[in-house]
């Protein structure tokens, strides 16, 4: 008889045991739940007040994580193409043409040996290079064969380029009359074209306005800038003003 009533006391143990570790392991499976929903914000119970909907959303509305991830979506950024007067070309481009930004180098072509010819517009600013081609296909349509000679240049093939004038016109003043130091330079800023021959030359210097494109300088027929405007300044006796 004792053996009997130690066998049904330890089974009593053995009951308890595991309805307490069942009891147990069901509260950690419900805060676990709880807090898995109050992380994802779908428990109104425990969604933080930025994630709720907003009393004033239409019936029907979004749910409390709809609500947080559309709040927390980031305001896309626009970026001006004109952000102030330093980033504007010479001319004014109320009339329609688009302004070049003339304190942008383009980036260099490093393919390109240093002294190579950069073939037409390559590198060129967008607008500017639309602006020639545009008006070369004109002239070729009126019979003439426009060339581009020189367009873009680098840095360094610019300044091998004032070295040269240097030794050639037998100082940096002279030789500024005719090529312009790298950062003062249009062709290194992608704006500028040397065009040939000089019949093509002279029928863009009558039309070139209406493309936004005029001839800069008097000493140089065959240079020509892309201004963004209709009414060319007046020109320039030589690079050097």
């Amino acid at each position: 008889m004792g053996t009997t009533t130690h066998v049904s006391a330890g089974r009593r143990r053995r009951q308890r045991l595991r309805r307490t570790l069942l009891v147990t392991a069901l509260l950690v499976a419900s805060a676990a739940t709880a807090g898995y929903a109050a992380w994802h914000g779908d428990d109104d119970g425990h969604t933080s007040a930025a994630a709720r909907p907003s009393s004033n959303a239409p019936a029907g509305g979004r749910s409390a994580k709809q609500a947080k991830q559309s709040s927390a979506k980031p305001t896309p950024k626009v970026r001006s193409t004109s952000s102030g007067p330093s980033n504007k070309a010479k001319g004014s481009a109320a009339n329609g043409f688009q302004p070049v930004v003339t304190d942008r180098i383009p980036t260099p072509t490093t393919s390109l040996a240093l002294s190579a010819a950069v073939p037409g517009t390559t590198n060129m600013q967008a607008p500017a290079a639309a602006a020639f081609t545009r008006a070369f296909a004109d002239a070729r349509a009126d019979g003439l064969t426009p060339e581009i000679r020189s367009a873009w240049r680098s840095e360094q093939w610019q300044q091998i380029l004032v070295d040269r004038a240097v030794a050639r016109y037998g100082s940096r003043a002279e030789a500024s009359k005719w090529v312009l130091a790298p950062l003062k330079s249009a062709h290194v800023k992608g704006y500028a074209v040397d065009v040939h021959p000089q019949a093509a030359a002279t029928w863009l210097q009558a039309h070139g306005a209406a493309y936004g494109i005029c001839r800069t300088y008097d000493n140089e027929w065959w240079h020509f800038e892309y201004l963004a405007t209709a009414s060319c300044p007046p020109r320039q006796p030589t690079a050097a003003g």
